[in-house]
């Protein structure tokens, strides 16, 4: 096989205008204040491109731009937000801005936060796809550029070809149905396929007194759902930070497309209980997304909201050894993949270098992911977890890639250490109560272990649909037996794409994934 060369995104020319204007921007907000408050500029470009194949087919092209001029005062944010770029807009914006702070403002209680400049930066700690994009002799005006590396340029993606690799992928999972078919009498043909190609590149500038920079996230996926006439699914999932190379099904997911939604129509139903379950990346991702994910998320803390706070304060163990989650936000290679996950960036919305935490360490909770507020008002170290939505909404501490660390035993291994028990590798969401300790994690389906080894049954849930996996959380890591190894040389499992709501439902990108579990039991219903 011919590997084509990789290259990174170059900063986007029609920007360079506006990315000029800004440090005159943060100029108006901060001269003759700098001791008194702290400033920055956020500039957010999303270009999207989408298409569907499927009985009725659809496409779609939306570009989206905006800035945030964002002031703290005392502890308090204040903002401004516009999709009005042009030059005396942003000025008058900027100056409008200035002038409510100072007469609100004349005097303030505190200094303001000061950040970290380019010099003060531990630069060891970023990971060799920061560090070898920095320049050399950097200071507050030099203009630094991340992206990650591509076959290709994602900027030059057109419509058709989203189309031709939908309408392919569609058409080979149909074919491939229809054989399954053919050979099986008890199977009934799919009512439908659909194949659905999305690629969004997001451009973001972020510059403050201390730095300027701006990074480029091309984000593709590859998604398809087979369905039959009484509504079973089956559902596969390609794709991450990169171009349209990574988003490609395997054979694996072309069958579980495919064969899948014909083998739930016969499928049998769960009875309720507690059972052995084996958690593959999908469901492990959920579980730690939502156990110690958004517990561990600092304005979760700062309002009272979390268990986890009182928690790690008093030291309390919340699993055993074997409980261990890290929020990863540079991952920018996974397993045996050369491609990083949809929840890694280089910076934050906040301009915070991306760096990896752990989050639980063998059952003790660590200090939380935090955004600047929330750092500042816990006095617990910042990290780059400050996400918004889009430029419209506020910043909030989110997840990034959230996952269990690996283990030491093969896939085959687990399988063999189950005498009677489940493996569980397609997830259906998921919900966590931060306050009382406990969640749910669903699985599309189950599938049967006897003495070690897969039976081929499956499994719906107890009403015939999806499986709910629930249990307080420290019940559930005290009841990890063991987890899959990772073949990435920096320890990192297979991170699928996910996504991630909170509060009001505002979405962020967000890995989904870890390594297989071996649970000692779950209630599942």
């Amino acid at each position: 096989m011919i590997k084509t060369k990789k290259t990174r995104i170059e900063f986007p020319a029609h920007l360079i205008e506006i990315r000029t204007l800004m440090p005159e921007l943060l100029e108006i907000l901060e001269s003759g204040r700098t001791d008194d408050w702290y400033s920055f500029i956020w500039l957010e470009e999303t270009k999207s491109l989408s298409c569907v194949a499927a009985a009725n087919e659809k496409s779609g092209e939306s570009l989206d731009r905006g800035m945030v001029l964002r002031v703290l005062v005392d502890g308090e944010n204040f903002e401004k937000s516009t999709n009005l770029l042009e030059r005396q807009n942003l000025i008058s914006r900027a100056q409008e801005f200035r002038a409510e702070l100072d007469k609100k403002f004349p005097k303030v209680k505190s200094k303001s936060y000061r950040p970290a400049t380019w010099k003060e930066e531990d630069l060891t700690t970023l990971g060799s796809d920061i560090i070898e994009q920095l320049p050399k002799n950097m200071d507050s005006t030099t203009e630094v550029h991340f992206s990650p590396l591509c076959e290709g340029n994602p900027f030059e993606t057109e419509i058709a070809t989203l189309k031709k690799l939908a309408t392919e992928t569609r058409n080979e999972i149909l074919e491939k149905s229809k054989k399954y078919v053919e050979a099986n009498s008890n199977f009934q043909e799919l009512a439908d396929v659909r194949s659905m190609v999305r690629q969004e590149i997001t451009t973001n500038v972020f510059v403050d007194r201390s730095k300027n920079m701006s990074q480029t996230l091309p984000i593709s996926l590859l998604y398809s759902m087979g369905m039959t006439k009484t509504g079973q699914v089956g559902r596969s999932m390609a794709g991450g930070l990169g171009g349209l190379e990574v988003a490609v099904h395997s054979e694996e997911d072309i069958v579980e497309a495919a064969l899948r939604p014909l083998q739930l129509a016969n499928a049998k139903k769960l009875a309720p209980g507690r059972y052995q379950i084996i958690s593959g990346p999908d469901v492990t991702g959920v579980i730690a997304h939502e156990a110690f994910g958004h517990t561990q998320e600092g304005d979760t803390w700062m309002k009272g909201r979390s268990i986890a706070k009182n928690l790690h304060e008093s030291k309390i163990k919340v699993g055993n050894d074997q409980a261990c989650i890290v929020n990863h936000p540079n991952m920018f290679s996974m397993e045996d993949l050369s491609h990083g996950s949809n929840g890694s960036y280089f910076f934050d919305h906040e301009g915070q270098l991306a760096r990896a935490q752990i989050i639980l360490d063998k059952g003790i909770l660590a200090v939380p992911m935090t955004d600047l507020t929330s750092a500042l008002r816990l006095n617990v170290p910042r990290t780059a977890n400050g996400k918004r939505e889009s430029w419209r909404r506020p910043i909030m501490a989110r997840q990034t890639n959230t996952y269990f660390t690996p283990g030491d035993k093969t896939v085959e291994e687990l399988i063999g250490m189950v005498s009677d028990g489940f493996l569980a590798r397609w997830a259906s969401g998921g919900m966590e109560d931060p306050k009382g300790g406990s969640l749910t994690a669903g699985a599309s389906y189950l599938e049967e272990i006897k003495n070690g080894k897969l039976t081929g049954e499956i499994y719906l849930g107890p009403s015939g649909g999806h499986v709910e996996l629930s249990d307080p959380v420290f019940t559930l890591l005290e009841r990890i037996v063991a987890k899959s190894k990772s073949v990435n040389k920096h320890n990192i499992p297979e991170n699928k794409f996910g996504g991630c709501g909170k509060y009001h439902k505002e979405s962020v990108q967000a890995g989904c994934g870890g390594p297989f579990i071996l649970w000692e039991s779950i209630n599942c219903g």
